[in-house]
């Protein structure tokens, strides 16, 4: 069967989108072939369209005439089509009703809209455009035969703001290579020191800030903590404080996977994220988390189940969570343990990109009987 894949190339999605490659292969082991149009958020190929007003500096008119031209050149070979995120499909609802297609999410353009700002993104203001921006991603999803949503967060929100039916929709998390991320972890004892790890690229919106603020002005007496922070923004250090600062690692690469072996908890006070693929690789690696309650996190990780839930922009209450691990190897052994059951059980890669590439072939066969 062929498949095409239409993949945005930003943010966690870019590693998403290698996973998934990383899975269906050259198609001998999934029985499908696949052809991949990158949709990259840099130098979008959007060929003679680059001419019409807008499409350069607008992100959504640049990944859905990418996905356009990318699909249409072989949308006569093709069985059905995946179109993720939604924002690559804005432009092909009329090949969608061709071929049967399904679009992949992690949230709703109005879920982004709500935390867009610490994104750079804020809607207009304008109802009229809002409300064409409403009108156009109704369309691609009326046009899709079958979403697949990355939690029920943003499941929840089809349903309620765009009117989706709920058995048009299946949840299918990104998925994990266990064995990848899978690290024999030091259990109990008396630990001087607490390892943490911070990986987001987006400092600030991570919440990397707070988290040196109640890491530095916070900490209870008594408690010692390092932090190793992987990122790409500038971080302003205070004078001593207790943290590394790693560049340059890519995703699944081997010294960022050192990290998290070595790594006592993950800790990632965001104030804006859906579900992202760090968290759930600390999970599969069997470290408790700390975050925030934000997008599809706490569904993810779940207080008191995996790790704890702190509010954003509270460095107080972040401290006291650290403090908390730093102060009970017991709780940490029994979170440690939990996050890798949940990541076995919900975000094995061999098991969801499997049950995505179950749905793709399905929504093709209803079309051909």
């Amino acid at each position: 069967m062929n498949i095409g894949f239409a993949l945005e190339y930003s943010l966690g999605h870019a590693t998403h989108a290698d996973n998934l490659k990383h899975f269906v292969g050259d198609g001998s082991r999934s029985g499908v072939r696949p052809f991949f149009v990158d949709v990259p958020f840099e130098n979008t190929p959007v060929g003679m369209l680059a001419r019409l007003p807008g499409v350069r500096s607008n992100w959504s008119l640049r990944a859905s005439c990418g996905a356009y031209l990318g699909m249409r050149k072989s949308a006569r070979r093709l069985d059905a089509a995946l179109f993720h995120t939604q924002v690559t499909s804005l432009l092909s609802a009329g090949l969608m009703r061709r071929l049967p297609s399904v679009i992949s999410l992690d949230a709703t353009p109005l879920q982004y809209d709500r935390i867009g700002t610490h994104y750079g993104h804020t809607a207009s203001g304008n109802a009229s455009i809002e409300a064409l921006k409403k009108r156009v991603n109704e369309r691609a999803f009326r046009a899709a035969k079958h979403l697949v949503t990355w939690s029920e967060w943003a499941k929840a929100s089809l349903v309620s703001d765009y009117g989706v039916s709920e058995q048009k929709v299946t949840v299918i998390p990104p998925g994990i290579d266990l064995k990848r991320w899978h690290f024999p972890k030091k259990m109990g004892g008396g630990k001087r020191e607490l390892n943490l790890l911070f990986v987001g690229g987006d400092f600030e919106r991570k919440g990397g800030d707070t988290l040196l603020c109640a890491l530095t002005e916070h900490l209870p007496a008594g408690v010692s903590a390092h932090l190793h922070v992987v990122t790409r923004s500038a971080v302003n250090l205070p004078s001593g404080a207790p943290v590394t600062i790693h560049r340059g690692l890519g995703p699944n690469c081997d010294a960022l996977r050192r990290l998290y072996a070595d790594a006592d908890a993950f800790v990632f006070p965001t104030r804006a994220d859906c579900l992202p693929l760090a968290v759930l690789e600390a999970m599969a690696s069997g470290l408790p988390v700390i975050t925030t309650d934000v997008g599809a996190l706490s569904e993810a990780v779940g207080h008191g189940e995996a790790g704890i839930i702190v509010p954003p922009d509270d460095p107080r209450s972040l401290a006291r969570a650290i403090a908390t691990l730093a102060s009970s190897p017991e709780l940490r052994d029994r979170y440690s343990t939990r996050a890798r059951q949940i990541a076995e059980e919900r975000f094995d890669g061999t098991r969801n990109y499997a049950r995505l590439l179950t749905v793709l072939t399905e929504t093709a066969e209803r079309k051909s009987r």
